[in-house]
Order: structure tokens, then C-alpha cells, then sequence
């Protein structure tokens, strides 16, 4: 159940930026909170991360606190998500949007039958 936690995690904040014209630059900047809950399915209820954006680039928080070096997504200049991610036959699909303080959508793992919302809130 943690690849998929990650895996939703990750869909969650990859904040997509295919077909935009231009990608954020520092609108999201900073430390947000994410909480990530099932509302179907047999999915863990609730999963909490943190992550940081610069610029455009979202990157993962590790429990104590390091910043991923790897990216885990791009920011749309607004904000709008919609991504699919994870393997063919256990894809996370994440819709919703980010805004300057706060965000919100839906996710959806078919393979596994769950089906939830993520809201996200600035930090810093």
C-alpha cells in the first residue's frame, strides 16, 4: 500500500504544465500542506505529505523534512491539474487546482476501485 500512497501522493501534486504556454513563475512558491482521503474503495482513509514549489518545479518532502531532489510535477500558470500517472494497469488520475493559498480536486485508482479528494494549503 506505500507505492500507492506515493503514487497518489504524486498524482496529487504533479501539477501538470503540458499545453500551456508558459509554465508559473513563483506564483506557488513556497511549503504546502496536502491531505490526500479516500472516499471509496479500499484505499488507506487518509494520507498526509508536505511538498515545496519553486518556480515552476513541485518537489517531495521526506519525513524529516529534506526536499526530494528529483521533481515531482510542474505548475500550470493556473493552476489546473489534470494528470494520469503509475503503471497502465494501476493509474492514479488527478484532477483539480492549485491556487496562491490553497487547492483542491479529485483522484481515482481504478485498478484498485478507489476514489477520493485532496486539498492542499499553503504553508510558507
Amino acid at each position: 500500500m506505500a507505492a500507492f500512497a506515493q503514487a497518489a501522493l504524486a498524482a496529487a501534486l504533479t501539477l501538470a504544465a503540458s499545453g500551456a504556454p508558459a509554465l508559473a513563475q513563483g506564483r506557488y512558491d513556497g511549503s504546502w500542506a496536502i491531505a490526500i482521503t479516500t472516499a471509496r474503495g479500499s484505499c488507506d482513509p487518509l494520507y498526509r505529505y508536505y511538498v515545496d514549489v519553486e518556480g515552476q518545479t513541485v518537489r517531495l518532502r521526506t519525513l524529516t523534512g529534506a526536499t526530494a531532489q528529483s521533481a515531482a510535477g510542474l505548475v500550470r500558470p493556473d493552476g489546473r491539474i489534470n494528470v494520469t500517472l503509475g503503471q497502465a494497469d494501476d493509474a492514479v488520475s488527478v484532477k483539480g487546482r492549485l491556487g496562491t493559498g490553497s487547492g483542491a480536486g479529485t483522484w481515482s485508482a481504478p485498478a484498485r476501485g478507489c476514489t477520493g479528494r485532496w486539498s492542499a494549503t499553503r504553508r510558507g
